[in-house]
């Protein structure tokens, strides 16, 4: 399964829409495994929906409502999800969040036992709800990359009580870089998020970033290798970081695929994972 989420910049289509795209939906699926640093396996799987409208070429802004799942309460939250973008050639979107162990479980602090008290209980709900807003700075020239500057904030809609989020708001500002050089596409993008305070999560402030490079393969298919990192979001989390393969498949000039798989490289990150995602423009 897989991810949608998200997203961040992504391949230009090179087909024409009959008509400029202002809008489009998203509907993935991610999962992903790992032990975060503790003794205790959690695997999660993250359905999100994603709306997001773009009334000129410029401005985007979009919604995200998750519906999660998780073998456990140990991991409580998935780190920001880079925002998906809606241009007037395509949507698009991109490789999701990652999850780390934010909360230890009848832990007095860091390096204590993450799994502690754990329940070993399935757990499932709704996540939190995030709005994003994006604008293009500078469009993409003969020499400088495409600038985009965002704006996040998440609502606590998750339940607490089940480990699926801090019940706390959050609140982020970005810059996204895009440059095609022929078929050789560069992006890369860095995120400072400010996260609410609550009792027992040691809950930081964080930068997250991503740097990856792509190739337009054929008309409809571009291949990609990312990495994905985040300083430590907690005082129960160190870094994370993984690699991510990526392939961004157009199947018509309104319609496309965002698949990925994932290796975590540091240990608060999962230790593999996956993700689809099928977003429509219109």
């Amino acid at each position: 399964m897989v991810t949608v989420a998200c997203a961040s910049p992504v391949c230009a289509l090179s087909t024409t829409p009959e008509k400029p795209q202002t809008a489009s939906i998203s509907l993935g699926a991610e999962f992903a495994s790992g032990k975060y640093g503790t003794d205790t396996t959690t695997r999660s799987v993250s359905v999100p929906l994603i709306a997001t409208w773009s009334p000129n070429d410029r401005f985007d802004i979009s919604v995200e409502v998750p519906f999660l799942y998780q073998s456990n309460d140990n991991v409580t939250t998935d780190l920001y999800r880079n925002s998906p973008q809606s241009t007037t050639s395509a949507a698009k979107a991109g490789p999701g969040g990652f999850g780390t162990t934010l909360k230890q479980q009848g832990a007095g602090g860091p390096g204590g036992s993450a799994a502690a008290g754990s329940s070993e209980s399935d757990v499932y709900g709704l996540g939190d709800i995030i709005f994003r807003f994006g604008l293009i700075a500078f469009l993409e020239g003969p020499r400088i990359p495409q600038i985009r500057p965002s704006l996040f904030i998440k609502l606590p809609t998750a339940d607490t009580a089940n480990g699926l989020g801090t019940g706390e708001f959050d609140a982020g500002v970005g810059l996204e870089l895009t440059k095609w050089f022929g078929d050789v596409h560069l992006l890369g993008d860095g995120l400072y998020i400010w996260q609410g305070k609550a009792d027992g999560f040691g809950l930081n402030n964080y930068f997250s970033y991503t740097g990856g490079v792509g190739y337009q393969l054929s008309e409809n298919l571009e291949p990609m290798v990312m990495v994905k990192g985040a300083t430590a979001p907690s005082d129960y989390s160190g870094e994370l970081l993984e690699v991510r393969a990526r392939l961004i498949w157009t199947l018509t000039s309104y319609t496309s695929l965002d698949l990925f798989g994932s290796a975590g490289i540091a240990d608060s990150s999962p230790d593999y994972g996956g993700g689809i995602a099928v977003i429509h423009s219109f």
